[in-house]
């Protein structure tokens, strides 16, 4: 390798290689950028003009060196577009590692289809996809592309990422170019201020970054903008049709936002007398919210339309009533004129729905966040999931908890955040009753429950998977029971409560492992919880985690008469920890043992250093759920 690299730098000292751009030649990458990167930004520019309130453009140039293949797809361009925004110019360049230009994408190469697949959604939304791969690493690909943007396409500017994990820049500029009348609003991240000229009736900021060293991908650390550099920005004033919309604020921009929803919430004849007979004798608010949801649920399905302006603006009461579906803002907008004519106050509620989002509605700095749109109803301080068929009544879902929303009041807009998560709230509770054989055979019956966010994957699939032979199968594989041979089967989806119960009885072969005389029993086989953060030996990064649950299990064993506890080890074991608590006890009766464990997660922030003991807590907790207790066949006397 050494002389194949000796003979190709003396050839291109003699001028005998094809042309090259040593730019961006991969054996120019400082060996400091090299360091922990498994890709090199070389250069990225982006240009960002607001040529008015309502029309942009975007150019963008990007080159990159990959150095290995676990680059993280930093070989494909992906550009959306839509009937708003219109991509002008698209192409991109494959180099090998001496900056020889090997050739472009073809057009044949070029993919295109709609943004979002399936049959739920009517978008205008597309994509444009280029993979450029070479057969050896190092490599580099240049991609370029150029955007005519107007109305809802010109209403959010970008921002920018110069780096990402796993990632070095030698060198990466943002300028933004926009009307004097208007202003440019920005938040930076690990950024210096930038470079501000005015001249011709514009102003132009720049942002310039240059040889930052990779930054390793952590497990439970924060997301990349509050880590990396990142630019967010925001025009103060800009315009969707004939709407004029404005950034200076949350309360500005929630009053124009909730100007998109005037007028659209009257009821249709009919369905005014529908609910006016659905709230008939119901002596509360919550019962009549609860009876309105249902009719929501019975009467619409959810399905995306992000046409035009329906990317923002709501479809009227009367359009999904006579179409019976709609998206999160019509069904929103529907759940929330029934409640006007029940007489009970409620507003719309931006939301970014994610499980942890990668950015939040900051207070200090206006820019749209969000994606998603629920309903709150402040006289019962409960949320309303209007998109969703399975939901109990103010469930709010997991994935829009802790989080800043924007209610939509009618004095303007209103940033809160959403109920943080509690252990005692998401979680499940288990018994399995187990009475094994002398040859370790085990007769099975589960009870359990599972509530909160422990439980909405498990009543999605249960409402729409009704075939008992298939939902068996799928539970087996997500290992919520052992096998499918059993006798009884029954699940029960609380209408009113975030709960699933299920009832499971099975026979299990070999539970337990007959060695000789003895017997090796696990007290938690099938109910472990085995999640370990990864190892590592110069953690960087604050220790992030989100998830909060609460988790009881008991095991029932009942022993073979002819069997007897030889070794059972301590009785109680307690593990603690800022992230959770564990605490397993063993009881035995004559015949009979019962395991008793607990485990409740909490959300911690921790700075890096503690990550070691946040791991050795679960590895702990890891090692206590695999316990076994010695078997013996009894002595005879």
């Amino acid at each position: 390798m050494i002389r194949l690299l000796t003979l190709s730098l003396l050839l291109l000292a003699v001028g005998v290689l094809p042309a090259q751009d040593l730019s961006i030649a991969a054996l120019t990458v400082p060996a400091e950028l090299r360091e922990d990167a498994n890709s090199v930004v070389r250069s990225y520019d982006q240009v960002y003009e607001s040529v008015s309130p309502s029309e942009a453009t975007l150019k963008v140039r990007r080159v990159i060196t990959l150095l290995n293949d676990d680059h993280d797809r930093e070989n494909v361009l992906v550009v959306h577009y839509d009937d708003d925004t219109k991509i002008t110019r698209i192409r991109a360049t494959l180099y090998d590692a001496l900056g020889t230009k090997i050739r472009n994408a073809r057009k044949a190469e070029i993919e295109d289809y709609s943004a979002i697949s399936g049959g739920q959604f009517y978008t205008d939304a597309r994509v444009k996809v280029i993979t450029l791969t070479h057969q050896t690493y190092p490599y580099t690909v240049e991609f370029e592309y150029e955007l005519e943007m107007e109305n809802f396409g010109a209403a959010t500017s970008p921002d920018w990422s110069p780096q990402a994990f796993d990632q070095s820049t030698q060198q990466a500029t943002f300028t933004a170019i926009v009307p004097a009348s208007n202003e440019l609003r920005y938040k930076a991240h690990a950024l210096n201020e930038p470079e501000v000229t005015t001249a011709g009736g514009q102003t132009t900021l720049r942002w310039e970054v240059s040889d930052l060293t990779a930054r390793p991908a952590e497990s439970y650390a924060p997301t990349a903008p509050t880590l990396l550099p990142y630019l967010r920005t925001a025009l103060r004033d800009f315009r969707i049709d004939d709407y004029e919309l404005t950034n200076r604020d949350w309360t500005a921009f929630g009053q124009q936002m909730l100007a998109l929803h005037e007028n659209i919430r009257e009821l249709p004849a009919p369905l005014a007398k529908l609910v006016e007979e659905t709230t008939a004798g119901l002596t509360s608010d919550r019962e009549r919210i609860a009876a309105l949801y249902r009719l929501l649920q019975d009467r619409t399905r959810y399905v995306g339309v992000q046409l035009g302006i329906g990317g923002w603006q709501p479809f009227s009461a009367d359009y999904v009533e006579s179409n019976r579906y709609g998206d999160c803002k019509a069904l929103s907008n529907y759940m929330g004129a029934m409640l006007d004519a029940a007489g009970i106050d409620n507003y719309p509620v931006l939301v970014n729905w994610n499980d942890r989002p990668y950015l939040n509605a900051d207070p200090d700095f206006t820019a749209t966040a969000f994606n998603h749109m629920i309903l709150y109803v402040p006289a019962e301080d409960m949320y309303l999931e209007c998109t969703s068929s399975e939901w109990p009544a103010g469930y709010l879902g997991d994935g829009k908890q802790d989080r800043n929303v924007l209610w939509l009041t009618p004095e303007g807009g209103k940033l809160v955040r959403t109920p943080a998560h509690r252990p005692g709230d998401h979680g499940h509770v288990r018994a399995l009753d187990l009475r094994l054989d002398a040859d370790g055979n085990a007769d099975y019956a589960l009870r359990a429950e599972f509530f909160g966010a422990a439980h909405e994957d498990l009543r999605m699939f249960l409402t729409d998977q009704s075939d008992r032979s298939k939902q068996l199968e799928v539970l087996e594989r997500a290992e919520f029971i052992p096998n499918v041979q059993g006798k009884t089967f029954t699940a029960t989806l609380s209408p009113d409560q975030p709960t699933v119960a299920l009832a499971y009885d099975t026979r299990v072969q070999r539970y337990a492992r007959k060695l000789g005389k003895r017997t090796f029993l696990p007290l938690n086989k099938f109910n472990r919880y085995e999640s370990v953060p990864d190892a590592t030996d110069d953690r960087q990064f604050p220790v992030v985690t989100t998830r909060a649950r609460f988790l009881v299990d008991t095991v029932r064993l009942t022993l073979d008469e002819a069997l007897e506890v030889e070794s059972l080890g301590e009785p109680v074991t307690e593990i603690k920890h800022a992230a959770g608590e564990y605490r397993a006890e063993v009881i035995t009766a004559p015949g009979q043992i019962t395991w008793i464990r607990t485990l409740r997660l909490t959300p911690v922030e921790l700075p890096a250093e503690e990550y070691a003991g946040f791991r050795e807590f679960f590895v702990a907790v890891n090692k206590a759920e695999r316990r076994q207790v010695v078997l013996r066949e009894k002595r005879t006397k």
